[in-house]
């Protein structure tokens, strides 16, 4: 009902009550001055003056508030104080925006950077030259994902378990 009534604004009880009380009135101050009204007549004229109005109103682009704008970003300032996560984070939702995609993301490439910056610093090892020592230090799971094609980007909590393999080098 409410859609049937939608291009009438909205109509409440208590104007049209309102409206007929008026005629009412109306009726009974030109019976009081001699002149003779049809008070049918009169309750329907004041009831279409007021749809009429609830019309106008309706058509009114204020009438009621717009309803809040739901908008993301990926550049919303983190929890974490530190631009070099921020960044990252968006790389990361970015990858993960474009599936099928994230072996050629940056995202991805930097990774395998810090993993093969950490195996080298920390280790003496290279993902290239020492295979079976990084795979063993790394996880087999981690060490796949380093060195295989993978494109979709890792759930959250796969994410999660190969960054904590790579800083626990």
């Amino acid at each position: 009902m409410k859609e049937f009534l939608a291009p009438f604004g909205s109509l409440r009880l208590w104007p049209a009550v309102g409206a007929v009380a008026l005629a009412v009135v109306f009726w009974g101050a030109a019976r009081v001055s001699g002149v003779d009204f049809a008070i049918w007549q009169l309750v329907l004229l004041s009831l279409a003056a007021l749809l009429a109005n609830s019309v106008v109103n309706g058509m009114r682009a204020d009438n009621q508030p717009a309803p809040p704008l739901a908008t993301t970003s990926v550049n919303e300032p983190s929890w974490r104080p530190f631009t070099e996560v921020n960044r990252w984070e968006d790389r990361l939702i970015f990858a993960e925006a474009k599936p099928g995609r994230f072996d050629g993301t940056n995202a991805r490439q930097q990774l395998v950077e810090v993993a093969s910056e950490r195996l080298r610093l920390r280790r003496g090892l290279s993902l290239a030259d020492q295979p079976d020592q990084c795979r063993a230090l790394l996880g087999e799971p981690t060490y796949l994902f380093l060195t295989r094609p993978a494109p979709d980007c890792p759930t959250p909590r796969q994410l999660g378990e190969h960054l904590q393999a790579i800083e626990e080098i």
